[in-house]
């Protein structure tokens, strides 16, 4: 029942983080947005420390990262896409390349402040 539990919390706090990262990974609201990424991977860790879900902590930091890992994965080759498509104006391919770039550079960022802070207000739930 408890495993049952994990993936429905898994499932849940990955459908949250991933709303968060469509503002982070914009590149006007990254810097806006952080503190809420921030409460957010706290409060995850706090509800997987609540429910008492002790021996699941690395199996969420572990599926978690792998997850967004993926997620990253298909974002580079969708704007390696992109960048095919784009022609042969220089000026348009210059501008989906700059964009691409920080939008992957982002996400990147994202998803370590994620899985940091995750991981280490858990830990530090832990041994206080």
């Amino acid at each position: 029942m408890q495993i049952l539990g994990f993936i429905v919390f898994l499932n849940v706090s990955h459908l949250g983080v991933m709303q968060i990262f469509r503002l982070t990974t914009c590149h006007a609201y990254f810097c806006k947005a952080i503190p809420l990424l921030i409460l957010y991977g706290a409060g995850v860790a706090w509800v997987l420390f609540a429910l008492g879900m002790h021996p699941f902590f690395l199996w969420q930091l572990i599926l978690a990262s792998i997850w967004l890992f993926v997620i990253g994965r298909k974002q580079t080759k969708m704007a390696e896409a992109m960048l095919s498509m784009a022609g042969e104006d220089a000026d348009s391919v210059r501008l989906i390349a700059v964009s691409t770039v920080k939008t992957i550079r982002y996400y990147t960022y994202s998803s370590f402040v994620y899985v940091a802070v995750f991981s280490g207000t858990y830990i530090w739930l832990y041994n206080t």
